[in-house]
């Protein structure tokens, strides 16, 4: 693909993202909504379904086909914008943010929808943190294991 072209698709996304985020601006404050003052509980929620469909749009396999599919048509200029935001978290995380506050304040239903993702971000972040301490504690029974072969010494418990 032309990266030049790449690059300008890539810019004027940023102009879609904030005629939307206009958009979803003049929908709240028709409903008299004023994002600036949500709860600490709200954006906590938000945060947390926003994180969970990140992850899930980015990483999760219910949606790989889908990356690679775009990924397959990058040398369409706005395919390749989209494969770009799809594979990036951070691009991601962003258009999620948006599209949560959207269902969260706007869609029927969607806080609903909200609040799953937010739980499922929760189980996401300690299903993360146990793999961590799972990985730390392999590494660790390693690193034992070989100073027993490469001493000889075993030590007691007392000395851990």
């Amino acid at each position: 693909m032309n990266e030049r072209k790449h690059q300008a698709w890539n810019f004027w996304s940023a102009f879609v993202f904030f005629g939307l985020v206009a958009l979803v601006g003049f929908l709240l404050r028709k409903k008299d909504i004023d994002i600036r003052e949500i709860s600490f509980k709200e954006a906590l929620v938000i945060l947390l379904a926003s994180f969970r469909m990140t992850r899930i749009l980015v990483f999760e396999k219910i949606f790989k086909y889908l990356r690679e599919l775009v990924r397959e048509k990058q040398e369409y200029y706005l395919v390749g914008t989209i494969s770009s935001i799809l594979t990036c978290p951070w691009c991601m995380g962003v258009w999620a943010t948006l599209a949560v506050i959207a269902f969260y304040y706007l869609v029927p239903f969607g806080d609903l929808l909200t609040y799953v993702l937010a739980l499922a971000g929760i189980v996401s972040l300690i299903i993360l943190l146990s793999n961590l301490l799972q990985m730390w504690t392999d590494n660790r029974q390693r690193l034992h294991r070989r100073e027993k072969i490469t001493t000889g010494f075993h030590r007691s418990e007392a000395d851990e």
